[in-house]
Formats: structure tokens, C-alpha cells, sequence
């Protein structure tokens, strides 16, 4: 199941991130070259980053890449270290339903309001939040079973 879900995050990030590149780009080029740049491109390219990084974050939720202080577990012993980082994944993936939840009331927070640039509704925008912290907390469950899986088909074998 993470396999399609983790590719489609890495190209909407990507796409993001190409989108945001190019529009930034086009609008200093603009800004400098001819004197004027549109009006859309800052608003467009503020909500690229958005989606590029919240699809960035969770997708490093999966494969445990996301920023951590690791001078505190690097101390403990090994059996010591399974236990202090599984306590902070718990606490995460408690964290991330509060956000997911959270996100959910944003989300309809949003219906009806538009954006001052394009009018577009800012449900388009705020939907990276639900989606995002969703699928993160989905990512951390699974990568959480596995590696309770693995723990107990060790020790019984």
C-alpha cells in the first residue's frame, strides 16, 4: 500500500517544487527584464512550497528521515534506544491525528473564503494539510507495525 501512496507524494512534491523553481525564476526574470511580473506567480508559487514541503515531510515520516536530535539515543544502550525512540514515534503519531484532525476543521474553515490573487478557493491550498498529516500518521502506523513484526518474529525465532 506505501508503495503507489509514497511515489505519488514524491511527484506532487516534485512537481511542487518544479512549479515553485519555475515560477520564482519567471517572476524575478520578469520583475528585472520587463519591469512588471503577473500577479499570480507569488501566490501560486507561495502555495507550491506548501505542497512541496508538507508531501516532502510525510513521505520522510515513512522512511524515517525526518529531523531528529540524535545525541540523546546515541548515549542510551541499544535495548534502551528501541525503547526511547519507539516512545517518540508514539508520541508523534499521537501527534500527527491532533494535526490531521486539526487540519480537517482548517480545511472546512476554508470553504467559501478565496484568495486575494487568483479567487481561487482556499480549500486548494489547506487540503495539503489533511492530506499530508494524514497520510504521515498512516506511514508512521505501518512503519510502527512492521517494526513490531519484525521485533517479535526475532524474538520468538
Amino acid at each position: 500500500m506505501t508503495g503507489w501512496l509514497e511515489r505519488a507524494l514524491r511527484v506532487i512534491g516534485a512537481a511542487a517544487l518544479l512549479a515553485l523553481f519555475a515560477l520564482v525564476l519567471a517572476q524575478v526574470g520578469m520583475r528585472y527584464g520587463l519591469g512588471f511580473t503577473p500577479f499570480f506567480t507569488e501566490e501560486v508559487a507561495r502555495y507550491a512550497l506548501v505542497w512541496s514541503v508538507l508531501a516532502g515531510a510525510a513521505v520522510s515520516v515513512l522512511i524515517d528521515a525526518h529531523i531528529r536530535v540524535a545525541f540523546v539515543p546515541d548515549l542510551m544502550r541499544p535495548k534502551w534506544r528501541r525503547r526511547w525512540m519507539m516512545g517518540l514515534d508514539l508520541i508523534t503519531l499521537a501527534l500527527l491525528a491532533i494535526l490531521a484532525v486539526a487540519a480537517v476543521r482548517s480545511f472546512g474553515f476554508a470553504e467559501g473564503q478565496t484568495s486575494d490573487g487568483l479567487q481561487v478557493s482556499l480549500q486548494y491550498p489547506y487540503a495539503a494539510l489533511p492530506v499530508a498529516f494524514g497520510i504521515a500518521f498512516v506511514f508512521l502506523a505501518i512503519r510502527l507495525g512492521r517494526a513490531w513484526r519484525a521485533r517479535n518474529g526475532r524474538d520468538s525465532g
